[in-house]
């Protein structure tokens, strides 16, 4: 049996289809966050039987106006084909006023439901509690109170929705003595015939998705009889009648008159948000809450990243030692170890990353930030829902760029999927982490060594985000004009973490890192590897020895892109790694660890960083990677588009490669540029 979990977004839907099914989904305070259905199976030891649980996006009405909330509407209706046995209807019980407009969609489409009354604890605490056994029979249906954080209630609502499909199916909303406006509709559909009637009708016409639906041919002549100025205003008559049974209900419980005054719950937040959310002070605490972030990354991590640099180098060459001199030896040493290895060194601070902002989403400031945000997106003439899809670009412009569908307006949607490319994914990190952790290291520095190189990083995820806005506002006013709608945002009370949870997220994420570095990183290493190992040296020992790498096939073509870069202060070993690091970013790490352990005569193992820093072109006597040379490499990947994956997503949402094709050409002019600039300023400054 298929069950649907539906409901308004931060009610605690994905975090009940968790508990439910053993799964561990991000769980986010704001809308947008799930924008594809997610299915799975009940958890064993709930029992043995099948039911298949999907997780549907959260939205406040079945009125489609962007795409997630169009797949919850083709779900709940059986448009998409997928067999549906039980509602799963999840409400807040602290907010419940909000909640019971959707609720009455759902029932009105006459599939077998059972509500989970959940957050309970808070409605408690709020003094907002709730009589499920009043509010079932208000709504013809099973309620079962539950708790998501804590798992209260689960098995009573699973044993609610086993007796659910046999049980009669909910009646549509009827017209009352408090419903006249019902009434009124239903007589405006008296010319229409009788198999028209029903949850079909109320489904489409009151959601004005009539192409959403798949009518019968008897039901496609009745509503060619229907005129459409009919069905506007009975649209608007449902709508009313539903508010009206809402305000009706919410007297019954005597929620109404609990709700007048502020709930305990969000007085508390209301008082912090007087500083979290001011237009001057909020905007001081969120800097300073990114700075301990990004200061605390660079700081916590730097012992474990030492440890996991000296296991590569100790595994490399107790392989070199235990095989000898050889080909098979190198490609072990060089190409598997060295080159996945040197991005392993960087998961400590991809997991740190991804640990701070699942406690910031799970305490509910991340909120607090997109509200803040959105000040300043208004003014650039931005949508605000596009910061939840910014926000989601930290970490991958894929789902990311997959978000975007919580947007309506096609045109606001398209400026957002070509911003989000611009902020700095988790995949940039590496390279930042390189860069600075081997050319900012300073024996006099400003407050201290691990909190300067902080503040340097978080100077680029500043860069990221500006110019991500930047070129929004470019956008909107150019290639792409459109009206700006407000931003409807939903402020929930401030919770304290589950750092449990949270965890687990972290452990899934860096554990998709960690794969991906030994597939898609592996596999790209080895045949850079394999470039930039032939030809052999036929003056070796046998007739077949190891080559330079600057004599290789690898080493020669990147060395024909060198006149282009010298002016923005690289070199070709720089160069193989831009090249490779189209496939993903974080080959840009293994790539250098590549070059560099191959070109090096001795037999220790080569420590990136070092190498780096310690690199010397033998013709001038300097260094060839300096500071400067180091920002304007991570400026240069601050701009770049080096992700194929994000240019495929780009095409499948677009549906055409005009977009992806933009997207890469532009944003690697607009990286050289501003590359060429901070190097050859910095220059003049006196800074080379």
């Amino acid at each position: 049996m298929t069950i649907a979990i539906a409901g308004n977004p931060n009610v605690g839907k994905t975090s009940l289809f968790n508990v439910l099914t053993g799964s561990r989904h991000s769980v986010g305070n704001y809308p947008g966050v799930t924008v594809e259905r997610r299915f799975g199976k009940l958890a064993p030891r709930f029992g043995g039987e099948t039911l298949v649980f999907v997780d549907l996006p959260g939205t406040y009405s079945l009125t489609v106006s962007s795409e997630d909330e169009a797949v919850a509407f083709r779900a709940l209706t059986g448009a998409d084909d997928q067999t549906l046995g039980t509602v799963l209807l999840v409400l807040d019980a602290s907010n419940l006023a909000r909640n019971l407009y959707l609720a009455f969609q759902v029932l009105e489409l006459g599939v077998p439901t059972v509500v989970a009354l959940n957050m309970v604890d808070v409605a408690e605490r709020a003094d907002l509690a709730v009589d499920s056994a009043a509010l079932a029979k208000a709504l013809g249906v099973a309620v079962v109170p539950t708790n998501a954080r804590t798992g209260e209630g689960v098995a009573a609502l699973l044993e609610a929705l086993r007796t659910a499909s046999s049980a009669p199916a909910p009646q549509p909303l009827q017209p009352g003595a408090d419903a006249t406006a019902w009434r009124d509709s239903a007589a405006m559909f008296d010319n229409v015939a009788d198999a028209v009637r029903g949850r079909w009708l109320i489904a489409a016409i009151a959601t004005g998705q009539l192409e959403l639906a798949r009518p019968s041919e008897d039901e496609r002549i009745a509503l060619a009889d229907l005129e459409l100025d009919t069905a506007m205003r009975a649209t608007s008559q449902i709508v009313t009648a539903r508010y009206q049974r809402v305000d009706k209900i919410l007297g019954q419980l005597g929620y109404a008159e609990k709700i007048r005054g502020t709930a305990p719950a969000m007085s508390a937040s209301a008082r912090i948000d007087k500083v979290l959310t001011h237009r001057i002070w909020g905007l001081v605490a969120f800097v300073g809450v990114m700075s301990v972030v990004f200061v605390a990354i660079f700081s916590w991590a730097d012992p474990v990243m030492g440890l996991i640099e000296f296991a590569v180098g100790w595994l490399g060459q107790q392989v070199a030692n235990g095989l000898g001199p050889g080909l098979f030896t190198d490609l072990l040493k060089d190409g598997v170890i060295s080159g996945v290895g040197n991005v392993l060194v960087f998961v400590p601070q991809i997991a740190l990353l991804f640990l701070f902002l699942g406690l910031l989403e799970d305490s509910g400031y991340l909120a607090r930030a997109a509200f803040l945000l959105d000040r300043l997106m208004s003014r650039l003439g931005l949508h605000g829902r596009a910061f939840i899809p910014l926000l989601s670009g930290y970490a991958c412009s894929i789902p990311a760029i997959m978000s975007t569908r919580t947007i309506s307006n096609v045109k606001d949607r398209m400026v957002t999927i070509l911003m989000i490319p611009y902020m700095s994914c988790s995949a940039r990190l590496p390279i930042y982490a390189l860069v600075i952790g081997a050319l900012f290291v300073s024996t006099d520095p400003w407050i201290s060594d691990g909190v300067d190189r902080g503040l340097i990083l978080l100077a680029m995820y500043a860069l990221s985000t500006v110019s991500a806005l930047a070129m929004g506002y470019l956008y909107k006013r150019t290639i792409l004009v459109s009206p700006t709608p407000p931003l409807v945002l939903e402020l929930p009370p401030y919770r304290m973490p589950r750092l449990g949870n949270t965890l687990l997220v972290v452990y899934d994420k860096t554990k998709a890192f960690v794969r991906d570095a030994g597939t898609v990183i592996l596999a790209f290493t080895i045949v850079l590897w394999a470039v930039l190992s032939f030809p052999r040296d036929a003056t070796g020992a046998g007739g077949e020895g190891p080559t330079r790498v600057a004599d290789s096939y690898g080493g020669r073509a990147a060395q024909l892109m060198e006149p282009a870069l010298k002016p923005i202060g690289q070199d070709w070993r720089i160069g193989v790694g831009i090249l490779a690091s189209f496939a993903a970013r974080e080959v840009m790490v293994s790539s250098l660890g590549l070059v560099y352990g191959m070109e090096a005569d001795e037999d220790d193992p080569v420590e990136l960083r070092r190498a780096l820093r310690e690199d010397v072109d033998e013709a001038t006597g300097k260094k060839r990677h300096t500071p400067l040379s180091g920002l304007a490499l991570m400026v240069f990947f601050v701009y770049a588009c080096q992700c194929m994956s994000t240019l495929a997503v780009v095409k499948r949402e677009t549906g055409g490669w005009k977009w992806p094709a933009f997207m890469f050409f532009s944003m690697t002019a607009i990286a050289y540029v501003a590359a060429l600039l901070v190097f050859q300023i910095g220059r003049l400054l006196g800074y080379g």
